[in-house]
C-alpha cells in the first residue's frame, strides 16, 4: 500500500512538472526537490544498498552527461536537473528503457509543435494565465518557484522562443510511463 503511495506521488510530481514546463518553459526547483526527497525517503526501505549505489552512479552519469548538453546549449537547465533526478530513480538498466521513452516523447512533441505549433503554444499561454490567476488568488503557491530564479512565473513571456518545446513534457511522459509499467 505504502508502495503504491510513493508510486501515484511519484506520478503527481512528474505531472506537475509536465505541465509547469509547458506553460511557464521552466521546471520549478521545488519539485525537483521533492522527486529527491521522496527518493531519499523511499530507497532505504525499497531497494538493496548495491541498487541504491547503482541508482546514484547513474544520477552522476546522466548529471554529467545533461552538464555537457546544457553548457553547449542543447538542454535548458531545468531538463538537465530533470533528467538526472529521473535517473536516480530509474537506476541501471531501467534508465535505459526510460531515455528511449523520453526520445520517442521528445520526438513526437517536436513533431507535434512542428505541424500544430500556433494551436500548442496558445494552449501554452492559456495554461500559464490559469496558473497566473490560481496563484493570484492562492500566494502561497508562489513559493513553488523558491530557488529557481526568476522568468515567466510573473507577469510577461517574452523570452519565450516561438521554436522552444518544453521537453520537461517528454521527461515526465517516460517517467510516469516507467512508473506505470511497474505497478
Amino acid at each position: 500500500m505504502i508502495i503504491l503511495i510513493i508510486k501515484i506521488l511519484f506520478i503527481f510530481i512528474n505531472v506537475l512538472i509536465g505541465i509547469y514546463d509547458f506553460s511557464f518553459y521552466r521546471i520549478p526547483n521545488l519539485f525537483l526537490m521533492a522527486l529527491l526527497v521522496l527518493f531519499g525517503l523511499t530507497a532505504p526501505f525499497t531497494l538493496g544498498l548495491n541498487e541504491i549505489i547503482n541508482s546514484f552512479i547513474i544520477f552522476g552519469v546522466v548529471f554529467f552527461v545533461c552538464l555537457i548538453l546544457f553548457l553547449t546549449k542543447i538542454f535548458g537547465a531545468g531538463d538537465a536537473k530533470y533528467l538526472a533526478a529521473i535517473a536516480l530513480w530509474m537506476g541501471y538498466p531501467d534508465v535505459i528503457p526510460f531515455i528511449l521513452y523520453t526520445s520517442i516523447a521528445g520526438a513526437g512533441l517536436a513533431l507535434i509543435y512542428l505541424i500544430a505549433q500556433y494551436p500548442f503554444s496558445r494552449f501554452s499561454d492559456l495554461t500559464w494565465t490559469f496558473i497566473q490567476k490560481i496563484e493570484a488568488h492562492l500566494p502561497l503557491l508562489e513559493f513553488i518557484w523558491i530557488g529557481s530564479g526568476t522568468g515567466p512565473e510573473k507577469g510577461k513571456r517574452e523570452h519565450i522562443k516561438p521554436k522552444t518545446i518544453p521537453y520537461g513534457v517528454a521527461i515526465a511522459t517516460g517517467a510516469i510511463i516507467m512508473m506505470i509499467s511497474g505497478l
